[in-house]
């Protein structure tokens, strides 16, 4: 049998701010972040567009940035900000969950603070695009070049202890330069995948299982999460010496069960 066609519409299409949405039936709100796309993607995707309603059941804001900013663009954050809460009410949630791979997981950290998001779940996320912070990062060269101001320098600063932070990375050797950057604490539950790069998502669709991991971080399973995760892929890497966070930051310290 196949599986309902999800009803998800365009609400907004401007320079600043593309937006879709999807109208679920439980209490549960996912704001959902784009990514930069292929080099061939001239217009911003739609990304997670069926995992992240869990099969129509939840609510979910997908959100893009057509400029590829990292949030940088004038009055962006504020524009996500006004519509996720008007989203919220309009369905009646009593919980938010952040969602985004790569600058959609840099914005997925950022925003869940801003939102009193109680789950925050990227994938492969920038930590920073700003040289000051991340100096040996040489990807997404042509996006970043055109951001005159960086107001976001770093998505550590806006994570705090009132929301659980489920994060993917591969072992790649070019992730490094963001891995380093994230902060640890009980409430941030660090996913390592062992031989894989950016592409996190993508790898972890092929196994099958993303719309079980989503679904698992969403509910804070961490143990059930471990397991699945575990199967799919074999025993999780640990963070190497060299690669621990440049500044441990002691708030964050909320334990997720």
């Amino acid at each position: 049998m196949s599986k309902p066609r999800l009803n998800i519409r365009q609400t907004e299409q401007s320079d600043l701010l593309w937006t879709w949405e999807h109208d679920g039936s439980n209490d549960t709100l996912v704001v959902c972040f784009s990514g930069i796309g292929k080099n061939t993607d001239p217009e911003p995707v739609l990304n997670f567009a069926s995992s992240a309603t869990q099969g129509g059941r939840n609510s979910v804001l997908y959100i893009a940035d057509p400029q590829r900013t990292w949030l940088n663009a004038e009055g962006l954050v504020e524009a996500i900000v006004g519509q996720a809460l008007r989203k919220a009410k309009e369905v009646g949630a009593t919980r938010i969950v952040t969602l985004g791979h790569s600058m959609g997981g840099f914005s997925a950290l950022v925003i869940a603070g801003m939102l009193d998001a109680e789950v925050a779940i990227a994938f492969s996320p920038q930590l920073s695009i700003d040289p000051a912070v991340v100096p040996s990062e040489n990807r997404w060269t042509e996006h970043r070049s055109k951001i005159t101001d960086i107001n976001i320098s770093n998505a550590a600063d806006y994570m705090n202890e009132s929301c659980a932070y489920y994060v993917f990375f591969g072992t790649h050797q070019r992730e490094q330069p963001q891995r380093r950057h994230l902060p640890q604490g009980d409430n941030v539950k660090l996913f390592m995948i062992p031989g894989i790069n950016h592409n996190s998502p993508q790898r972890i669709r092929k196994a099958g299982i993303l719309g079980s991991v989503i679904g698992l971080a969403a509910q804070k399973r961490t143990h059930r999460l471990r397991l699945e995760m575990q199967a799919a892929f074999g025993e999780q890497s640990q963070i190497a010496p060299e690669e621990m966070p440049v500044a441990v930051r002691p708030f964050l310290k909320r334990t997720v069960s």
